[in-house]
């Protein structure tokens, strides 16, 4: 007891000392944008970084799970920076919170290098205005397409709980593909949407959910 009181009381003082310390030199703040390494790489292709194992992907199947939501956000970034002719994107839920607005930031510095972008988003999880979905799919390489709309597509829950009451079986059609392929070449695909919570970033709830990389021969069969 009396050795654990000498400690604090050494703690303390060594504290006290350090608060006490004058130091008029003041330390520059440092911002560091850590996005700035992925937008730098101009170098960098898909089909650059494959080559060394094009000869076994001929004929197997590469697979990486992404279990982590900050690395499968970061993988997605990756590969639109990498793209060289296709991206073509399938989503049950594609939000316009944090999560959806960088993934669109993406899609449109891929499409503005000539990536030709396609969309296909279910309606019934649009919750944005149809004038936002119409300037995105305005762009020359973007193509967004929405499956099963209602009479008014984007933000509308009145018009869609009208929809479910008077026409369920149509309205409970809907789309639960998640796929995210690049150039034919790599696909992302598993339990993930396009949302803050599916990607460990909401400040109230996230979901425990994974996706798989795949590379190769499998690759190529999805679509």
């Amino acid at each position: 007891m009396k050795q654990n009181r000498i400690k604090f009381i050494g703690i303390l003082l060594l504290f006290i000392g350090i608060v006490s310390c004058k130091n008029d030199k003041k330390i520059p703040l440092q911002k560091e944008d850590f996005c700035a390494k992925i937008h730098d790489s101009k170098t960098i292709s898909l089909s650059k970084e494959l080559q060394q194992f094009e000869d076994k992907l001929n004929t197997k199947t590469g697979v990486y799970v992404l279990e982590n939501g900050t690395n499968s956000m970061i993988t997605r970034a990756w590969l639109c920076e990498a793209a060289e002719k296709t991206i073509d994107i399938q989503y049950f839920i594609f939000s316009t919170d944090n999560v959806g607005l960088i993934a669109c930031d993406y899609l449109v510095r891929a499409a503005d290098k000539g990536i030709k972008i396609r969309i296909l988003v279910d309606d019934f999880m649009v919750n944005t205005r149809i004038e936002d979905v119409l300037t995105l799919n305005s762009h020359k390489n973007i193509s967004i397409k929405i499956y099963n709309p209602g009479v008014n597509i984007g933000k509308n829950l009145i018009g869609k709980i009208t929809k479910f009451a008077t026409d369920f079986r149509g309205a409970n059609q809907r789309m639960h593909n998640k796929t995210f392929i690049v150039d034919d070449k790599v696909v992302i695909t598993g339990g993930r949407n396009i949302a803050d919570e599916y990607f460990d970033y909401d400040h109230d709830y996230n979901f425990r959910d994974r996706d798989v990389l795949l590379i190769g021969k499998n690759s190529k069969t999805i679509k």
